[in-house]
């Protein structure tokens, strides 16, 4: 049985990734600060890792609110755990969850190979991430996770953010944006694919299907019976996941589009 260690324990994809899969694997949450290295440290001495699963890191809103501490989670904790991950005799597959914010929007489905532009500070710090990773250490995969979505998320995710906003009668500002929209269980099953394959490399983490935000909005106002209140600007922008490359490494499994009929919140 695969030893995983996962930080970022309590996130929405790790513990969607726990109750599938804990019979399969032994998962071991790791539960401390992820930025005191030294616990990391002390953590890690005695076991005998397979994958490391790097999930703790703050939202992008989070990272519009604390700068500094998004730096110190999302890029420098990083690098401090590559650095010691490099010390051990057995060295674990590191799977880091990465995200679209490192790409710029574009007209055509995007590949890994394209252009690498991150508006947000959030998605610069991924993208420092990813380079630090790729530079420093042989066995990892970089997972690039689109809009995530799925039932009973935390109101740092686009859904359940106008879920809020639609009760409670809040303006909601939006361009003519399409985005890909992933749920949440072909998330947790593209990530044991990886696993299963001992997968190394980039990998786009989407649908490959685009959804205008205005859609999804009204598909949220139809679950609670509320009008929204939306005002949408002419500005348009498109990011949608080329998902070929997972498909040619052998993931054969059907990745839902978003639309009401899968669509809980």
């Amino acid at each position: 049985m695969k030893s995983i260690l996962i930080s970022g324990y309590n996130s929405y994809i790790g513990n969607h990734f726990l109750k599938k899969y804990k019979k399969k694997y032994k998962i071991i949450n790791y539960k401390e600060d992820i930025n005191d290295i030294s616990k990391f440290k002390l953590f890690i001495k005695a076991k005998k890792i397979d994958f490391f699963i790097h999930l703790a890191s703050l939202s992008r809103m989070q990272c519009d609110v604390n700068k500094k501490l998004c730096k110190r989670t999302n890029f420098l904790s990083v690098k401090k755990i590559i650095n010691h991950l490099n010390t051990l005799k057995f060295k674990p597959n590191f799977i880091f969850m990465s995200s679209s914010h490192v790409y710029t929007n574009s007209s055509y489905k995007i590949k890994e190979g394209d252009k690498k532009n991150p508006a947000s500070f959030y998605g610069k710090l991924k993208l420092q991430s990813e380079n630090y990773l790729k530079k420093n250490y042989k066995k990892y995969c970089i997972l690039r996770l689109f809009n995530v979505y799925g039932k009973n998320q935390p109101y740092n995710f686009f859904i359940p953010d106008m879920h809020k906003k639609i009760k409670l009668q809040k303006e909601i500002r939006l361009n003519k944006s399409i985005r890909d929209f992933i749920h949440v269980n072909d998330v947790v099953k593209i990530l044991n694919f990886i696993i299963k394959n001992n997968i190394n490399d980039t990998i786009n983490v989407g649908s490959g299907y685009g959804k205008l935000l205005s859609s999804v909005v009204k598909m949220v106002s139809s679950k609670n019976k509320n009008k929204p209140l939306v005002k949408i600007t002419n500005k348009n922008d498109k990011l949608i996941a080329n998902i070929s490359k997972l498909r040619s490494i052998g993931y054969k499994s059907k990745i839902c589009k978003i639309n009401e009929k899968n669509f809980n919140i």
